[in-house]
């Protein structure tokens, strides 16, 4: 059967899987559908004819039971667009909301749709990893044969670094997928959009007091599995250096935690944002001197910060919070274009902060090679690419 179509559904599909619809919509004999409720994304629309995208529920992050509602209704939407596609379709689902999985398995049993998986998070492993739940209670259990089943009957399964990879594959048999593998598609930047401009080219830096200071930037989200408290620690001890400054921009449970201890400790060298505009995004990247992304403990292999990516190709010289080998610290090795440090130890990450603006000469060289690392391997063009032609689908 030829497949000439996609119908991409993410809930909330960001700039990376909107750039990814858009290519994969050009490769398409007949485009692309993209069903999302992402508010940016929705309002920005598509560079490209060939990608059509319709408006779909939001994701509720306010409560728990907002959460749960919004992803029902959702998997509800999703599911009438599964059974209405045509046999010359194919599914790309991701990982949430996690009823996305078990329904394309069932078109799938029903229809014979094909669907191809991105694996964005690791769960239930995420939620065994931070005490949510227990290794051996029944809704894990259930939730990693439902995930087997999904996984096997796939055409592909893909996710985001290598480590995820591994310990992705021991949880099903890659072998019986036609790809015969879990592939890697890393996240990416345009490195067109988001490159290094000079502080004194960047009009946000003079709009946020960054002139004449080194600027340490955490720009993300700010949830559980990221060591917010150690970069406000840090930020706490180097308070009296007068040409630091850190930049924080986000959302998340622990945005509000950093707000609340900037004023605790009236830190004049800390600023902390709310996510701006995506139209900002090129130039809030570009004030990173030095940037920083984190994973607590217990998160390797499960997740890939796609900030990390933006800081490489904007030139910042990238300090990874988090343990052992994962993405974070394979990525910088390889690159060499980065320093790991320990999470839950300000004083190492700020001594290691001080280190790079006291050493200007590494500091530069250490972004010079994150932006060439971004160019040669982490640019869009290179990583859906990669993805396309890698599908094993008859286009």
């Amino acid at each position: 059967m030829k497949i000439t179509k996609f119908l991409l559904l993410n809930q909330m599909a960001g700039p990376l899987f909107r750039e990814l619809a858009e290519d994969l919509a050009d490769a398409m004999p007949e485009g692309c559908i993209l069903k999302t409720g992402h508010p940016d994304t929705l309002r920005i629309g598509s560079k490209t004819d060939k990608l059509q995208i319709q408006s779909a529920p939001a994701y509720n992050r306010k409560s728990k039971a907002t959460r749960i509602i919004s992803w029902l209704y959702y998997a509800v939407i999703s599911l009438w667009a599964m059974l209405r596609a045509d046999k010359n379709t194919a599914l790309l689902i991701v990982s949430n909301p996690p009823l996305l999985g078990p329904i394309a398995w069932l078109v799938n049993g029903i229809k014979k749709t094909p669907y191809v998986v991105l694996v964005y998070d690791m769960h239930p492993d995420t939620m065994v990893s931070f005490g949510v739940l227990s290794e051996n209670s029944p809704v894990t259990r259930l939730w990693r044969k439902i995930n087997r089943a999904v996984w096997n009957r796939a055409a592909a399964v893909y996710t985001i670094g290598p480590v995820m990879a591994e310990k992705l594959a021991a949880q099903f048999d890659p072998l019986l997928t036609p790809l015969g593998r879990v592939g890697v598609i890393p996240p990416w930047a345009d490195t067109q959009r988001i490159k290094p401009i000079p502080k004194l080219d960047n009009s946000l830096a003079k709009e946020l007091g960054q002139n004449g200071y080194t600027t340490v930037l955490y720009s993300g989200n700010m949830g559980i599995s990221h060591d917010i408290d150690s970069m406000l620690e840090a930020a706490k001890l180097l308070a009296t250096r007068q040409d630091i400054k850190f930049l924080f921009i986000g959302e998340g449970a622990k945005w509000q935690d950093a707000c609340d201890f900037r004023d605790r400790y009236q830190l004049t060298n800390l600023d902390v944002l709310p996510f701006q505009p995506e139209e900002k995004l090129p130039y809030t990247m570009a004030l990173g001197d030095i940037a920083l992304v984190a994973l607590d403990k217990g998160a390797e292999g499960l997740m890939v910060p796609s900030k990390m990516y933006y800081y490489l190709a904007a030139g910042s010289a990238v300090i990874g919070i988090c343990h052992g080998r994962n993405d974070v610290s394979v990525t910088l090795e390889n690159g060499d274009c980065g320093i790991t440090v320990t999470p839950g130890q300000p004083d190492e990450l700020a001594r290691t902060i001080c280190g790079l603006v006291d050493d200007p000469g590494r500091l530069d060289v250490l972004r010079k090679k994150a932006r060439a690392v971004a160019i040669d391997f982490y640019s869009r063009v290179a990583c859906t690419d990669l993805f396309i032609r890698s599908l094993p689908i008859d286009k």
